[in-house]
């Protein structure tokens, strides 16, 4: 008994002293974003103008810059100032634009800095919109028409 007395006795002033350390935490967030494709059905085309649009969603992690570019398309001769819907054959095609503003004054391209849109993601789903147009007047053959462009979000 006097064996666990002095065990007890002992044990209270072995820890009487301390000392410290540090316990380092780390994370890192890496840039990351997201796109989400849209889709422009213009309807039925009789000659007269059409204007359209849709809105392409962009999410991106706070703080994030990115740039969103747009092909030329898959149509036959198309650039990004004169697109081309086509036939399933590819024999006719039908003139369209794509827009950056409503006013559609500024084009959708590819060639960075030029034709291209830049903003700052906020973590949260942007929307970002994408006008377009087919110009009145043009002499086409009866068909369904269609394109697919490419949408780049670069970050």
């Amino acid at each position: 008994m006097l064996a666990a007395a002095l065990v007890f006795s002992v044990g209270a002033d072995a820890f009487a002293a301390s000392s410290t350390g540090n316990l380092a935490i780390s994370a890192v967030v890496t840039a990351q974003c997201v796109v989400q494709s849209a889709a422009i059905p213009f309807g039925t085309y009789s000659s007269s103008a059409i204007q359209q649009n849709a809105q392409i969603g962009v999410t991106c992690s706070n703080g994030t810059s990115y740039t969103i570019s747009l092909d030329a398309g898959t149509g036959s001769g198309a650039n990004t100032t004169a697109r081309k819907l086509a036939t399933t054959d590819g024999s006719s095609t039908l003139n369209y634009a794509l827009y950056q503003d409503s006013a559609r004054t500024k084009t959708w391209g590819n060639a960075n800095g030029t034709d291209t849109l830049s903003g700052v993601g906020n973590g949260a789903a942007q929307s970002i919109p994408v006008y377009g147009y087919i110009p009145a007047g043009q002499a086409t053959r009866a068909g369904t028409y269609s394109d697919v462009v490419a949408i780049t979000l670069s970050y």
